[in-house]
């Protein structure tokens, strides 16, 4: 019964003649092919703020180091914002020195003013309100114009660079670059995009990482630290990710919950990761156990008298190796050790 849920090419007549109970540690145990894709350390995508010309595009070849600026999006507008702004604030903080002027001038005639004799009053041109209580309640309107002066523009400069981050583009970290558009091939032509319409994705190649989706129970009750990818390349060669993270993310094709793992590439292939981008592979999980584990050739099993009769591997491992417990159910073979 158990025939049915063999890999593909697995069939009876086709068992190896092979020893089932031999404990090993040597080699790793191989659990099954994954779909997988290639991810950077970090990645962001740059869109149109809106409709206009992009503009101080440069080269996307080699390495970018962070803060430099890989594109403009309407630089005469904004440059012209830029200076308007300026304006604006070198008026209100005139308006602010003319206040605070006139305030410390009227605290000067209130000390005058208190300073003078009883006669003397009589002939002052101006009475100002006196007492401790209006000469204080001035002092504050003073301290309080003073910070507002010190602060004059600050917030309409935080404002305008939150907008400029928007249509100054620059790297976010250093990294590597690629244009979403084609260039014109006359520079001096402008080069006119829609809002929303994508600019460049960089990435930041310090990591790269090989992830997978794993929903098996029994995989994911194994320590992460033991499991490790392979993926093979189109020369022959595989690529090794060893395990670096997980974390839940959301499937974006069903709008469900996923465990994702990610496996960390060695420095040396990050040129081979970075060229993957984008694209699905196929990747071979593997299981490194800690200990003695022995391995049950499935199609062996499955052939067995008992296997005709069992509808899991679980049932089948209870009934022909009542000692054992099943570590990894992998796509050949049956991963136990002894109780």
């Amino acid at each position: 019964m158990l025939a049915s849920f063999l890999p593909h090419g697995f069939g009876t007549e086709t068992v190896p003649n092979v020893q089932e109970e031999v404990p090993e540690t040597a080699r790793d145990c191989y659990i099954n092919v994954f779909r997988a894709k290639g991810v950077p350390e970090r990645i962001r995508p740059f869109t149109m703020p809106a409709d206009g010309i992009v503009s101080n595009w440069i080269p996307a070849d080699g390495r970018v180091r962070r803060d430099t600026i890989i594109a403009t999006v309407n630089e005469d507008e904004i440059e012209m914002e830029r200076r308007e702004l300026e304006v604006k604030i070198l008026k209100d903080r005139i308006a602010k020195e003319e206040e605070l002027s006139e305030l410390e001038k009227q605290l000067e005639e209130m000390k005058f003013y208190s300073s003078l004799s009883r006669e003397e009053r009589q002939y002052a041109s101006k009475q100002p309100e006196g007492g401790q209580r209006a000469e204080k309640s001035l002092k504050d309107k003073i301290e309080l114009t003073k910070k507002e002066l010190a602060m004059v523009g600050d917030k309409a400069r935080l404002d305008f660079s939150k907008k400029e981050e928007k249509y100054i583009l620059k790297m976010p970290f250093d990294g590597k670059l690629q244009y979403q558009f084609s260039f014109p091939r006359d520079n001096s032509v402008s080069l006119y995009l829609d809002a929303a319409t994508a600019i460049a994705t960089v990435c930041d190649d310090s990591a790269y990482y090989i992830t997978i989706s794993i929903a098996d129970p029994d995989l994911t009750r194994l320590p992460p630290e033991s499991l490790y990818l392979a993926v093979p390349m189109s020369d022959g060669s595989m690529l090794r990710g060893n395990f670096a993270f997980k974390r839940v993310e959301k499937n974006t094709s069903s709008g469900g919950d996923l465990l994702a793992y990610f496996f960390r590439l060695s420095p040396k292939d990050h040129d081979r990761a970075h060229a993957m981008l984008g694209s699905n592979c196929t990747a071979r999980l593997y299981y490194s156990p800690s200990g003695e584990v022995i391995r049950l050739n499935k199609v062996l099993l499955a052939s067995s008298p008992e296997g005709r009769k069992c509808s899991s591997w679980q049932e089948l491992l209870e009934k022909t190796h009542p000692d054992m417990e099943l570590i990894v159910n992998g796509e050949t073979e049956l991963i136990v050790r002894k109780k």
